[in-house]
């Protein structure tokens, strides 16, 4: 595929975006962590709020599948060859993070869990209701969304395609509330499916918008005062825990916000600091750190049980346990993850990019 460079505008801001929404949640589950320590400080809504980054990266991955989608005038890619590369981005380096679970376990430093094969068969393809991994959950997400979208790619159309997958989502909502209460009924009925189609729309009017060479109306600082206001929801909606807030409010006090934040990065360009240039390299590395950061969060899970360390205030000690898990997601990344997916690539067979180009061309995302 060629990429024009305007193609390239508000790639860097989704990179730096995606780094900004795994630290987020780095965050939130240390600060949950911490809450076991005498030495606890952290307010519930500070807690909560880092779960929100969940949400960004859902927008941010309707708009990107859009985008790497429809951008090409010689029409989509078939719903196979889309598939394929989208599963062996997900599934390579998750099978070596539930393989690192199990191997604990087996060692047992997880002696409270139990994994019967069901549970990890169904975790290992990513069905609802079967966790190896804490994180996962959202994987789960991720699969059901490509699936549904990749089926619409028949049509070969960006409009027919954004409808399709939009009612597909809604039509399925509808049947998981009429199922009977089985974990795949709840995920179904779930509307967290509906930050995917978010992005889907932002990235159809993205490049409507774009194609008709207008300059991008949301400004990067409308990002700041969007995450504000995601920041400190959890002050003003219930929520039962710190895990995150109930699903339907959280739609609108954190769905809607994403949708903000994605579209006031899309004009930000090449990185000019040493900070911008690092956190184009963290969102190139948010996969890896968003998964293994839950094995150090097992470590510091383990040390809040240690008296001394309980006792210490916790504010250094966050800091110190984010910092290691920010580390250990970049080595991941570059020593395990490229590597293991550059592996997989050139293993697997070889698959035509596109399908036969179309009579009429389909909307670019940019120029």
């Amino acid at each position: 595929m060629t990429i024009k460079q305007s193609d390239h505008v508000e790639l860097y801001g989704i990179q730096m975006l995606r780094a900004i929404a795994a630290l987020a949640v780095v965050v939130h589950h240390t600060l949950e962590e911490s809450g076991g320590a005498i030495g606890k400080f952290s307010p519930d809504w500070l807690t909560t709020s880092g779960a929100s980054g969940v949400d960004i990266f859902f927008v941010i991955s309707g708009f990107i599948m859009f985008h790497v989608t429809f951008r090409d005038r010689r029409g989509p890619p078939t719903p196979g060859t889309f598939l394929f590369r989208r599963a062996t981005r997900i599934y390579p380096f998750y099978w070596l993070c539930c393989l690192a679970v199990l191997t604990i376990s087996a060692m047992g430093f997880l002696a409270s869990n139990h994994y019967p094969a069901r549970t990890i068969a169904g975790a290992l393809i990513l069905l609802p209701g079967n966790a190896l991994l804490g994180t996962a959950w959202t994987l789960v997400f991720e699969m059901y969304f490509y699936l549904l979208f990749a089926a619409t790619l028949w049509a070969r159309s960006a409009t027919l395609s954004v409808i399709a997958t939009i009612a597909a989502i809604l039509c399925l909502q509808v049947a998981g509330s009429l199922m009977p209460a089985t974990a795949t009924a709840k995920f179904l009925a779930s509307p967290l499916s509906l930050e995917f189609c978010f992005g889907l729309v932002l990235g159809y009017g993205y490049a409507a918008w774009t194609r008709r060479e207008r300059a991008w109306p949301v400004p990067p600082v409308m990002a700041l005062v969007a995450m504000a206001v995601m920041a400190v929801v959890p002050l003003f909606v219930a929520h039962d825990a710190t895990t995150s807030l109930p699903e339907l409010p959280r739609i609108a006090a954190w769905g809607l916000p994403a949708v903000v934040v994605v579209a006031s990065v899309l004009t930000i360009g090449a990185p000019r600091t040493a900070v911008a240039r690092f956190l184009v390299l963290l969102g190139d590395a948010s996969y890896a750190l968003y998964l293994t950061h839950a094995f150090v969060m097992m470590g510091y899970g383990w040390l809040v049980k240690i008296p001394a360390v309980s006792r210490l205030p916790q504010q250094p000690v966050v800091i110190l346990i984010v910092i290691i898990a920010i580390i250990i997601g970049l080595l991941a990344h570059l020593l395990v993850e490229k590597p293991l997916l550059g592996l997989v690539r050139r293993l697997t067979p070889a698959r035509p990019a596109r399908a036969a180009p179309v009579d009429q061309p389909l909307p670019e995302v940019a120029g």
